[in-house]
């Protein structure tokens, strides 16, 4: 009996090694996924790419930092229109390893808009243009906002480096400066390698 539980103890500690990093690693990891996106006032939620990098420093074993930047591909529809907005999000993370490989985590993330674009019927224009020729002619002062912030939560599980992350990033700040205009709703799946770095 003693055997077999010296046994199980070695297996466990291996798998515990195999599926996450020790307390002082720094690592950094490429990833790539898919976004499910939406807006709040939105019809419909779309799907796209997003890709990116994440370095993390693990504090303890079972506790860790990390920060990455992640170009997001996000929008939604209304009715058969299609909003586009892609961002460069920097997500600022606290994980939690609650398991070995198994981490919740949670933190902020601004995010800067690169790219604003409406598909309609009639064709695809950029939405900067468009509210600088709407302004300019109704005398207003309506814009799609540069910068977004949003609170991502979410869980992720390693093995042997490969990290399957699961998040949900919150907005918090309007799309646009009118009315109750929507904010992002994103939820976010990627598929990452850990590369640990000797300083």
């Amino acid at each position: 009996m003693k055997k077999w539980m010296m046994i199980l103890g070695v297996m466990l500690t291996s798998v515990a090694s195999m599926a996450q990093q020790r307390e002082g690693t720094f690592t950094v990891q490429p990833k790539v996924g898919m976004n499910l996106s939406s807006m709040t006032d939105a019809d419909k939620s779309i799907v796209d790419l997003c890709f990116g990098m994440e370095a993390e420093y693990m504090l303890t074993d079972m506790f860790s930092l990390s920060a990455g930047l992640v170009v997001s591909n996000q929008g939604a529809k209304y009715d058969e229109d299609t909003i586009d907005l892609d961002y460069a999000n920097v997500p600022i993370m606290a994980n939690v390893y609650v398991l070995p490989g198994l981490a919740l985590k949670a933190g902020v993330q601004p995010g800067f808009r690169t790219k604003g674009k409406a598909k309609t019927d009639d064709g695809s224009f950029d939405l900067d243009e468009f509210y600088k020729f709407y302004n300019m002619v109704l005398d207003d002062d309506v814009n799609v906002r540069k910068m977004d912030f949003s609170i991502p939560v979410g869980i992720s599980y390693e093995y042997r480096n490969i990290v399957l992350d699961a998040r949900y990033n919150w907005g918090l700040i309007k799309i646009a400066n009118v009315g109750d205009a929507s904010y992002n709703r994103v939820f976010q799946l990627t598929l990452g390698y850990k590369f640990a770095l000797d300083f």
